[in-house]
């Protein structure tokens, strides 16, 4: 019966990865965000661009003139955002510091990003150096507290959000990466919104995703900087010594 139940929820993926990657969310959530006439804004990991087009457009149609940059490096979607007219550069997040300075940016998106890496302590940090205190980061995820994991696990499944035949290496669920991001007190989570549920039709699925986040395919949390502190001297100093086993990196000594 589970297996039956899993097969039927993995079908419903199909043509919904707009609610999933959240993009009636993240665009909103930085118009939210900043109300500046000309925001810096950055999108790390930006893709083909799909969360920054709708931004520009809207800012745009407001009168405003942000500037927008994005960390990529896959080719083809490197020459998209170009052609948008964003400020490209192409970095290993995972061991590069982003090539801008401290307090920079109005707003920072990292969408579905995470789950592809290893370094998240470093990613992290280098995404909270850069804001500006008391400005917003949208970090949007797989929530792998999801409906659809939960009864996958259930069925004895791997769980989708973390599948072994697949390109994700971490699994988030709701208060795990919350506890994660609020370590420290740098960065404080003040909202979390769900996105897409399975096997809902759009319409419903935005209902569904507000009214039970937790149990939504994606997690999109928006953070705000309360502190100058480093994130990444937290990780060393209060982490590091239940971390030893794995080499995580901790920035050029």
């Amino acid at each position: 019966m589970f297996g039956f139940l899993y097969r039927i929820l993995k079908a419903a993926k199909s043509g919904t990865n707009d609610e999933t990657n959240g993009r009636h969310i993240v665009p909103n959530e930085v118009f939210r965000s900043t109300a500046a006439e000309r925001p810096k804004i950055l999108d790390v990991g930006a893709g083909h661009g799909a969360d920054l087009r709708t931004i520009m457009d809207r800012l745009a149609s407001e009168g405003r003139t942000p500037e927008i940059f994005a960390i990529e490096a896959f080719p083809i979607a490197v020459e998209k955002l170009l052609a948008l007219g964003v400020n490209v550069s192409s970095i290993d997040i995972e061991r590069d510091r982003l090539p801008y300075d401290d307090n920079y940016f109005d707003v920072v998106i990292c969408n579905q990003v995470l789950e592809h890496t290893k370094e998240i302590f470093w990613i992290v940090s280098e995404i909270a150096r850069v804001t500006k205190p008391d400005c917003r980061m949208i970090i949007g995820v797989p929530n792998l507290g999801s409906l659809h994991n939960r009864l996958a696990l259930l069925a004895g499944y791997q769980p989708p959000a973390i599948g072994v035949l697949g390109t994700h290496v971490r699994g988030f669920t709701i208060p795990g990466l919350k506890e994660f991001l609020e370590a420290g007190g740098v960065l404080k989570v003040r909202k979390i919104i769900g996105g897409n549920f399975y096997p809902l039709p759009p319409s419903l699925s935005r209902f569904m995703s507000r009214a039970l986040p937790s149990l939504s395919v994606s997690s999109f949390f928006v953070i705000e900087k309360i502190s100058s502190a480093s994130f990444l001297d937290i990780f060393k100093s209060q982490l590091a010594a239940s971390l030893v086993d794995t080499p995580y990196y901790r920035g050029p000594e």
